[in-house]
């Protein structure tokens, strides 16, 4: 259906008159035009890109029917199309399945070649008439193609969802519906997968498919640390750094989800045997009480004394400490961690994050040991304060010294040696501490 777009011409021909049209555009000149122009151009190069999605669907239907499995060694066409640019195996493999589709949907592939529709839209069509019987594909396929000019392609997907509405009565739709959503639940259980790798430098990598249920309750974890309040996140900060916009947004994201397994409950995890999911950071006496040396997990990992000595005021890990014969002195106690009634007694206490100017509540505040409990500080109200999240990292980075002043309020002093209030009004006492 697309090559006849191509005309009289052959393939090779119509691709050399495109590439010399690309070769004499400058996209230099983009940003010389009005912002409604800017935002016209963009629109009809995304269309232009619908419309090239289509011939590269053909092409790649020709590759699977004209090119002999196991030329150049390849084990596929998806194969072959990632060895000869990208070498993105999974990509070339969507690819040849969604070319494959539009050529039994002849009308979806028209309306991509006519920019009419997203590849992303296009991929949602052809999903959706797999489910629908035969009799009414033609009348499903033009009613999504109608409605993808309208809606986004996850707004499109969700119409799909309903696409029975087209042929069948309400309480058959109900159930057509039903059936598809069970039917998608369990290729999504059959689909679901996740992988890490050690990227070895300090950071890992990995991805995950998950259901829609699963995944939306991640993300509402995820929401819940980063959604704003008045123009802060509840989120660790431990680094400045320079990314701006969406990649901002992602690693904002990615600093919520490490808060996320920080905070984890490890005493409702599977136990295997009578150990309990539960880290156990090693570390030498001397290295503790000097509290410059770093640590090793079980694992191997090492971590910096800093990172300890945060994760020793919240983490569900265990410190095992070590003499010189690297023998087991103690393996924790867990009266180190504050007890759910501390931490009652504790929001009471201090409103909320001490650090000055801070209006975090305790809801979304740790409790931190001023004198750290790898230097023998005790868990108690006399050696604990409240910090957010991205508190409690500036005040193991920088070395934060707290004392309580008039009124109950906490002092904090931070690397300039300025010791200064939190500012919280206590009805109490009908103080606030001065800023």
């Amino acid at each position: 259906m697309v090559a006849a777009l191509v005309g009289t011409e052959s393939p090779v021909a119509f691709l050399d008159e495109v590439e010399r049209a690309l070769d004499a555009a400058d996209p230099t000149v983009y940003l010389q035009q009005s912002p409604t122009q800017a935002r016209q151009t963009a629109m009809r190069i995304q269309r232009l890109q619908a419309r090239l999605a289509a011939h590269s669907a053909a092409a790649v239907r020709a590759v699977d029917a004209l090119v002999p499995v196991g030329l150049g060694g390849s084990t596929g066409t998806a194969d072959l199309l990632a060895r000869d640019f990208g070498r993105d195996r999974r990509a070339a493999g969507r690819q040849v399945r969604l070319a494959q589709s539009l050529g039994e949907r002849t009308t979806t592939e028209r309306a991509l070649a006519e920019g009419l529709i997203s590849e992303a839209q296009a991929v949602v069509i052809v999903n959706a008439l797999r489910w629908v019987p035969a009799e009414h594909e033609e009348r499903c396929e033009q009613t999504l193609i109608a409605a993808a000019q309208m809606l986004s392609a996850k707004d499109l997907a969700r119409r799909a969802r309903r696409i029975a509405d087209v042929y069948a009565p309400k309480p058959e739709v109900d159930q057509i519906e039903n059936d598809a959503l069970e039917a998608q639940e369990q290729r999504a259980w059959e689909r679901t997968d996740f992988r890490m790798a050690d990227n070895r430098d300090g950071t890992w990598r990995g991805g995950f498919v998950l259901p829609d249920l699963q995944a939306e309750l991640l993300k509402t974890m995820l929401d819940a640390f980063t959604a704003p309040r008045q123009g802060e996140h509840p989120i660790p900060e431990p680094v400045e750094g320079t990314r701006t916009g969406l990649d901002r947004l992602g690693q904002r994201q990615g600093h919520a989800f490490a808060h996320l397994l920080e905070t984890m409950p490890v005493d409702r995890l599977p136990q295997s045997g009578t150990t309990a999911a539960t880290l156990v950071v090693t570390m030498e006496l001397e290295d503790l009480r000097e509290g410059l040396a770093a640590s090793t997990l079980a694992t191997g990992t090492r971590l910096s004394a800093r990172e300890t000595r945060r994760l020793a005021c919240t983490a569900g890990i265990i410190p095992a400490v070590l003499d010189g014969d690297s023998l087991p002195l103690d393996l924790g106690r867990t009266k180190r961690l504050f007890s759910k009634h501390q931490k009652t007694a504790l929001g009471l206490r201090d409103l909320g994050c001490v650090a000055p100017g801070c209006d975090r509540p305790p809801s979304w505040s740790e409790v931190h040991h001023p004198i750290p409990w790898s230097e023998g500080g005790p868990t108690d109200l006399d050696n604990a304060v409240l910090l957010c999240p991205r508190h409690h990292h500036q005040a193991h980075r920088d070395g934060w010294q707290f004392r309580r002043g008039q009124h109950g309020h906490v002092q904090t002093r931070g690397p300039d040696g300025q010791w200064r209030d939190d500012g919280r009004w206590r009805p109490s006492t009908g103080a606030r501490a001065a800023g």
